[in-house]
C-alpha cells in the first residue's frame, strides 16, 4: 500500500529544492519516476483485500511509517525556483506547495490497511501555487487545487484524494510551454493517477492525464 509514497518522495527530493536550474533536470529520469511510482486506479476491492493483511506482512514500510510521513508533511513547504531560457525569452517559474489544514478530507475506514481502523481519518488538501514571470511580465499566478483535475481523475479520487508530489518537467517545444507533474492520490492507500500541468508561454494552462500526451 505505500509503494507510491515512497515513490512519491522521492520525486520531491528531487524537485523541491531552492534554485534549480533546468540544465540539471533529467526529464526522461522524472517523468519514468513519475510514471513508476504512481500506479493506475485499483479497485477498492482489490485494496481491500490487502488491507485485511498485518502490518508485519505488508510490503515495506509499516502503516505508522507511512501515516508519519504523511502528518509531517503538513508543516512542510516545498518550493521550486528556475530560470528556463526559451530564444530571446526568459521565463521564471516559481512553485509553492503547501498544505492549506483545513481538515476538509475524510477517508471513510474501509480505506485503511493498518493501524486505528474503527474510524474514518481525517486529513488535510494541498495546493501549488505556480507563478511564471515572461521577461518582465506575470503571465500566470494560480493557485492550482484538486478540483482543477477533476476532468482528469476519477470518483472516489475527486472525492478523497490528496494533490501529491510536485514535480517539473522542463520545457516542452513541441506546446511551447513548461509541464508540471502530480499524483493526484488517496492518502495511505496506492489508490491514484498521475495528472499533469501544461503552462504555455502566454500563460494559458491545460490539465493532461497522461505522460505520453506531452512526451
Amino acid at each position: 500500500m505505500n509503494k507510491i509514497l515512497i515513490g512519491l518522495l522521492s520525486i520531491a527530493l528531487l524537485t523541491s529544492c531552492n534554485g534549480t536550474s533546468p540544465n540539471k533536470i533529467n526529464k526522461d529520469s522524472l517523468s519514468q519516476k513519475i510514471a513508476d511510482s504512481i500506479k493506475r486506479k485499483k479497485a477498492i476491492d482489490s485494496t481491500m483485500a490487502t488491507s485485511a493483511r498485518p502490518d508485519n506482512e505488508q510490503d515495506g514500510l509499516s502503516f505508522d511509517a507511512v501515516k508519519s510521513d504523511l502528518l509531517s508533511s503538513y508543516n512542510k513547504i516545498d518550493h521550486i525556483d528556475t530560470v528556463v531560457i526559451i530564444g530571446k525569452d526568459s521565463l521564471k517559474i516559481h512553485e509553492k506547495y503547501y498544505c492549506l489544514h483545513d481538515s476538509a478530507l475524510i477517508i471513510p475506514k474501509k480505506y485503511l490497511w493498518g493501524g486505528d481502523k474503527s474510524k474514518d481519518f481525517v486529513t488535510h488538501n494541498f495546493v501549488s501555487n505556480i507563478m511564471v514571470i515572461k521577461n518582465r511580465d506575470t503571465i500566470i499566478n494560480k493557485t492550482f487545487k484538486k478540483s482543477d483535475f477533476n476532468g482528469v481523475i476519477n470518483p472516489e479520487e475527486k472525492q478523497y484524494a490528496i494533490l501529491f508530489a510536485p514535480g517539473f518537467t522542463g520545457y516542452k517545444k513541441q506546446y511551447d510551454g513548461v509541464i508540471f507533474g502530480y499524483s493526484i492520490s488517496i492518502p495511505l492507500t496506492d489508490v491514484g493517477v498521475p495528472a499533469f500541468i501544461l503552462i504555455n508561454k502566454n500563460g494559458n494552462y491545460r490539465i493532461l492525464d497522461e505522460y505520453a500526451k506531452i512526451n
